[in-house]
């Protein structure tokens, strides 16, 4: 069984890994289609899954969990 530190460890380092995912989706979505008001609505998104990215890094570094 696990200890809350290690669920609370996977499940930041899953949510670290779907940031950077959803990240890299917007941005080659953004690349392949031609329409500005979307480009800047996915760049926008990615924006925001970086910046969660950044967080969960923070938040992570702050509970010593690497």
């Amino acid at each position: 069984m696990l200890t809350e530190n290690e669920i609370i460890n996977n499940a930041l380092k899953e949510m670290i890994y779907m940031e950077e995912l959803t990240a890299k989706k917007y941005e080659s979505i953004a690349e392949q289609i031609t329409e500005p008001k979307l480009q800047d609505m996915l760049k926008g998104m990615e924006m925001a899954s970086r910046s969660n990215y950044k967080t969960l890094l923070h938040k992570m570094s702050s509970l010593g969990i690497q």
